[in-house]
């Protein structure tokens, strides 16, 4: 069992990316747990925390300094970009029901899984985990209150309620995972990583189902508009990693760019989904957003690699 969970984590890359489009032809099954959402979002805390000494991490991103960097860094992507995005969509002729998608999206945390990325693509872990776990505590906070700002009464819950439950999943995920690594030990942990990352990429495609739930229907109904969504999600993804980098690379170190501009574009966008009342549309942008993100290690690797190189040829 743990050498295949292991040759799967090994190849977490090809899981991901494949298992996104086989989601699309579950539907049966993705509508049987599209209740436990909510669930699924907690475990995925869970297993992104369970590598992580959390004592460790807090005392490093408590320090005075770091954790001004690390503070304004979680605000330029939780707060600052939603209103980039409200700013530059305002200028369009696109439908509420978009922009407010869009700004969920973007008011997200860093995806949970953002370290495990930067171990694939050789970025700094280390600096991601410190932003997925002060982003994490910051979500009830920030989240609540830049989307009541910016859509107003069109949030379907109030902030407070909103704040509740996106911190029940969130502090679920890391209790949960404070238990499973005191019982499991660090060291076996840390000794079976290849099956852990198994573990991971396994449960990210089970997440995958109720996130698509009622999303096959909308593609065949609306194709065209599915694809326009599709590029707008490509846009925020993958063109927001594109967009970043360089600007990043002007205030960090290589790995340290790429580690911020990767979350820069790969938001817990199921979260929200799991936090708010199902809707439709969100439904369908939350849902194709994961191809951009589950395709992140393999469409952004050359990207990475290249600015890596010109940093050390520098």
């Amino acid at each position: 069992m743990m050498s295949a969970l292991a040759w799967v984590g090994l190849r977490a890359r090809w899981f991901l990316a494949l298992g996104a489009i086989a989601a699309l032809f579950a539907q049966d099954v993705a509508a049987a747990l599209r209740p436990a959402l909510p669930a699924f979002v907690a475990l995925m805390y869970m297993l992104a925390m369970i590598r992580i000494d959390l004592r460790a991490v807090l005392r490093r991103s408590l320090k005075p300094r770091r954790l001004v960097l690390t503070v304004g860094l979680c605000a330029a992507l939780m707060l600052g970009t939603p209103l980039m995005i409200a700013g530059v969509a305002a200028l369009t002729p696109l439908p509420d029901a978009y922009v407010a998608s869009m700004v969920y999206i973007a008011a997200a945390p860093p995806l949970g899984s953002a370290a495990a990325l930067c171990l694939l693509l050789g970025l700094d872990a280390a600096l991601a985990l410190e932003l997925t776990v002060i982003g994490s505590v910051l979500a009830p906070i920030f989240g609540p209150f830049i989307t009541t700002l910016l859509l107003g009464e069109a949030v379907p819950l109030d902030a407070l309620s909103l704040s509740l439950r996106l911190g029940g999943m969130i502090v679920a995920g890391l209790v949960a995972a404070v238990i499973f690594r005191r019982l499991v030990g660090a060291e076996t942990i840390e000794r079976r990583a290849s099956a852990f990352d198994g573990v991971g990429a396994l449960a990210m495609l089970a997440m995958i189902l109720p996130i698509f739930d009622g999303v096959t229907a909308q593609l065949v109904a609306a194709p065209v508009i599915a694809l326009g969504v599709l590029a707008l999600v490509f846009a925020l993804n993958i063109g927001g990693q594109c967009v970043a980098l360089p600007i990043l690379r002007r205030v960090f170190p290589d790995t340290g760019a790429g580690a911020v501009a990767l979350i820069w574009g790969n938001r817990n966008a199921a979260l929200y989904l799991a936090a708010l009342p199902q809707a439709p549309v969100f439904t369908l942008f939350v849902a194709l957003y994961q191809f951009p993100m589950y395709m992140t290690a393999l469409l952004m690797k050359s990207v990475y690699s290249k600015a890596d190189q010109d940093d050390h040829g520098k």
